[in-house]
């Protein structure tokens, strides 16, 4: 067997039992035995790779200063056409837990742009694999597992971000509105639910990424998925007050953004339409099963 026989496939081969055999085999060539050890002995998360794909994330969207402007225009403007004329009518009610309609309103806009960024994060996968970059990568003897974590850190990185600017936002209209983070504590809180939130959706997002082909298809079913999606969240209005509507009012609970919104709302105002000890054990279950679903579509994804 020469060196123009080992094909990639050989070099990802993970069975022990067919690993040992090629390498009893008396013509395999010091190069494939290499390979093949060097497969084995490939550890689960490479610190490496995952940093390189991360500060690649971060480098692109730093560079893009349309993006940079982007991410602090849209939750003004939410904040700004939504929030502050809604505030004017409907000031504090119990429909929304006591609070003012602009601190009610604020985890909506949060929770919106990790939703966004989260899924949008799929076509970074298409536009690689359009340009080579992911063909490239691909071959590299690293983990897949590794290259959509690296992928995934990168932009959380950027969408943890754009949350603390659109809080410092929020709390700048909060002079006038109503809206302050309630502690120190409330706000590491709402990292925390701010990150499992995000690494549901871009799980979700690399997943569709990984499976679709056509960036085109790609945009038009997330943005079939993350509008409905977003509007049934309790973002904008309260779980509840759907509550006649029977079937739309179930979707609300199916939906992984309401608890990663609700968490969210609670962390910053105090104030939960659900258990937070639900809200965490549910989001934290969603975020590792699409981060999950996500690396093993990747893992499968064949680059041309």
């Amino acid at each position: 067997m020469s060196d123009q026989s080992t094909t990639r496939n050989e070099f990802k081969a993970t069975d022990t039992q067919y690993s040992q055999q090629v390498l009893e085999k008396p013509t395999a060539t010091k190069t494939e035995t290499r390979r093949l050890k060097a497969a084995q002995r490939m550890p689960l998360l490479e610190g490496q790779p995952i940093y390189s794909m991360s500060l690649r994330e971060m480098i692109r969207f730093f560079r893009m200063k349309t993006r940079i402007i982007s991410a602090i225009v849209s939750p003004f403007t939410w904040m700004i056409l939504f929030g502050v004329p809604f505030s004017s009518l409907f000031g504090s009610s119990s429909m929304f837990g006591g609070i003012p309609f602009f601190a009610f309103v604020v985890p909506g806009v949060l929770g919106m742009g990790l939703l966004f960024a989260g899924t949008n994060s799929g076509v970074t996968v298409l536009w690689d694999k359009e340009f080579g970059f992911l063909k490239e990568v691909m071959v590299a003897p690293v983990r897949r597992s590794s290259l959509i974590l690296g992928r995934s850190v990168g932009a959380m990185v950027v969408a943890i971000f754009q949350a603390i600017l659109t809080l410092a936002i929020a709390e700048l209209f909060g002079i006038w509105f109503g809206f302050h983070i309630i502690s120190a504590t409330g706000f590491l809180v709402t990292l925390g639910f701010m990150v499992l939130t995000f690494l549901t959706f871009v799980g979700f997002g690399l997943t569709l990424g990984a499976l679709i082909e056509g960036t085109e298809g790609f945009m038009a079913l997330v943005s079939m998925i993350t509008l409905p999606m977003f509007f049934l969240s309790g973002g904008m209005f309260p779980v509840t007050l759907i509550q006649r509507i029977p079937v739309l009012y179930q979707v609300q609970f199916v939906n992984p953004l309401t608890y990663g919104v609700d968490g969210i709302r609670g962390a910053l105002t105090g104030v939960y339409f659900m258990s937070p000890f639900l809200d965490f054990a549910v989001i934290a279950v969603c975020a590792l099963f699409f981060i999950f679903l996500g690396t093993y579509a990747f893992s499968k994804m064949e680059v041309g």
